[in-house]
């Protein structure tokens, strides 16, 4: 049994069985301990709280819902983007949060809004250089979920034009509550699909409390004993345009893959019983991590799987959120030719890491051997997306929910200098069912005693 399943038996065999009586007495001792706590703190942080928790009432709730809603979908697929340097992916975080607020400026123009948005990458990216997402994603948090709430809250706080002592409040509250495991992707578990989700939560709410007049601690990023102290001295500016756009839907370490299995598919797919082999060569920081043979348990497990995604690619064309169906996790020709994929490292790509994410496809047939050479996949920063290719995506992604017309004239607004922000009010807001209203009243309850600085 594992750890987690041991400790959900003991729960319930401990409220179960006939407890002694010392042990009774030991829990009302602590159920009176912490009651005099919590007493205690009514008293001296009563007014400085009823401010805070203003924003759990309905109208304030609803900036910190919207976060969450839009997280959970903005990472669903992956199909975002990534930094490769930082293993950070901002926009699944920052997108939300300031989504969640955009509300409490009716009047917000659409450069204020880019401005903004502009912000919370530069302010996740430049910390996650600083801190070291590689570092962090070595010991097993998820960079997205410990830095990119940063930058999120960054964006909240300029977007309704708060002073940088509230900025900063917000950064230094959103790292102190840091949090977010890469560990746990079984084939079952889907709490993955929750962690964009969180993350963008706890931006909004990292904004919200610093608004209501809570200080953050300022030395959170340089504390010898905080776990995101700083590492690096911060990079100059611009880093947005260094961070990469996915083509596909799938981990960023199968893009270029996913591009070079495209650049070998005859018209019509592969048919699996054509294909001896497939091999995937990657970088050897990558290669063990989606290395990922069939059967497939669900979606998640599929979507960091090099077998499936391209096995996908091979057959369909496309690697999509439409092609992780429970149906094509069952698909036998989907199945036939993942068994036939084998993934391996090249020294030479591995040397190019993390720079570059590079990937080498061999595929044989009866016909012989053919390969595919993609050092940067379409999207990362030496191969961007060019306009079109932009719209297809979003069009691809949107038109189930949009109707393809609808999805391509909301790509174009947001593309269009002047009118992102519409096209944000009118088409996606309602999505998540925004209606935060109004900015909450900054330090509404007073000061509070005791903060670190």
């Amino acid at each position: 049994m594992s750890l987690v399943g041991e400790l959900a038996a003991r729960a319930h065999s401990v409220a179960a069985a006939a407890v002694p009586p010392a042990v009774r007495a030991a829990v009302r001792a602590h159920l009176t301990d912490a009651v005099g706590a919590l007493v205690a703190g009514r008293t001296t942080l009563g007014g400085s709280v009823a401010g805070l928790a203003r924003t759990l009432s309905p109208e304030f709730g609803a900036a910190r819902r919207t976060a969450f809603v839009g997280g959970v979908y903005a990472h669903a697929w992956e199909a975002g983007d990534i930094h490769r340097g930082s293993v950070l992916c901002p926009g699944c975080v920052v997108l939300p949060a300031t989504l969640a607020v955009l509300p409490a400026r009716p009047r917000a123009s659409a450069d204020e809004f880019e401005r903004a948005y502009l912000a919370g990458y530069e302010v996740a990216l430049a910390a996650a250089a600083a801190i070291g997402g590689d570092r962090q994603i070595r010991r097993g948090w998820w960079p997205t979920a410990l830095l990119a709430p940063l930058g999120a809250a960054a964006a909240a706080a300029v977007l309704l034009e708060r002073p940088p002592e509230v900025t900063a409040s917000a950064i230094a509250l959103a790292a102190q509550h840091a949090g977010g495991s890469i560990a746990g992707a079984t084939d079952r578990a889907d709490g993955k699909y929750l962690l964009a989700g969180f993350a963008a939560e706890r931006a909004v709410t990292a904004f919200l409390a610093a608004d209501s007049g809570w200080t953050g601690p300022l030395d959170i990023l340089d504390d010898p004993r905080s776990p995101l102290r700083r590492e690096h001295a911060l990079p100059e500016p611009y880093l947005t345009p260094e961070t990469s756009l996915k083509p596909h839907a799938g981990a960023k370490h199968l893009q270029g893959a996913i591009d070079a299995v495209l650049q070998l598919r005859r018209a019509g797919g592969w048919q699996p019983s054509e294909v001896r082999h497939l091999r995937c060569l990657l970088p050897a920081q990558l290669a063990g991590i989606v290395d990922r043979p069939p059967p497939f348990g669900s979606p998640l497990s599929a979507l960091g799987s090099a077998q499936f995604v391209l096995a996908i690619a091979a057959i369909r064309g496309h690697c999509t959120p439409w092609d992780f169906e429970e149906a094509a996790l069952r698909d036998d020709a989907v199945l036939e030719l993942a068994r036939v994929v084998r993934v391996e490292s090249a020294d030479d790509l591995t040397a190019a890491y993390p720079a570059k994410w590079g990937a080498r496809v061999e595929l044989t047939t009866a016909s012989g051997v053919v390969t595919a050479d993609r050092l940067d996949a379409r999207g990362d920063p030496g191969n961007p997306l060019a306009h079109h290719e932009i719209v297809a995506k979003f069009t691809t992604l949107a038109r189930r929910e949009l109707g393809p017309v609808r999805a391509r004239a909301v790509a174009e607004s947001l593309l269009r200098p002047g009118s992102g922000v519409s096209a944000l009010r009118e088409h996606v807001l309602p999505l998540l069912g925004g209606t935060f209203v109004r900015p909450p009243e900054n330090a509404a309850a007073g000061a509070r005693t005791g903060g670190s600085s």
